[in-house]
């Protein structure tokens, strides 16, 4: 019985010693001072990340591909806006490439793992309505 055991660490060792299988994870950092939010595009899930948080993306055969959205100030409620988007060109070495918030909103990105696209502000229809009308408005403009 130990012999077998040894045998299959044995295998199982050399099989991780011939050949580096490098995955395409990616360790998100929240490094920014609230709270914000990631939508994974390979699976499809939207997932807040608290102030100092991290959360891992992508899989072992396909390259990360995130929209990091934050919350819109001055709103009662829960209003999110994507910001960046993020998608991986190619694997780390190591199978796990370390992205923190700081990072994306510079644009750095030392080892040109990512591409990151940056969003326009996203402005309410609601907040403008007011402007809208004044400007569009004939009857508004004769008082």
């Amino acid at each position: 019985m130990i012999n077998r055991y040894k045998g299959l660490m044995a295998v199982v060792l050399l099989y991780a010693s011939m050949g580096t299988m490098h995955a395409c994870m990616v360790t998100f950092f929240n490094d920014s001072p609230g709270k914000i939010a990631i939508f994974n595009e390979l699976d499809k899930i939207f997932t807040c990340i608290p102030k100092n948080g991290k959360r891992r993306f992508g899989s072992h055969h396909k390259q990360a591909h995130v929209t990091v959205y934050m919350q819109q100030p001055k709103t009662k409620t829960e209003v999110w806006a994507p910001v960046y988007t993020v998608k991986q060109n190619t694997c780390s070495a190591n199978g796990n490439a370390l992205l923190k918030f700081s990072d994306v909103q510079d644009g750095t990105d030392v080892n040109n793992l990512f591409t990151i696209i940056k969003h326009k502000p996203h402005s309410s229809m609601v907040r403008e309505l007011p402007m809208i009308q004044k400007k569009n408005c004939h009857a508004c403009s004769v008082e």
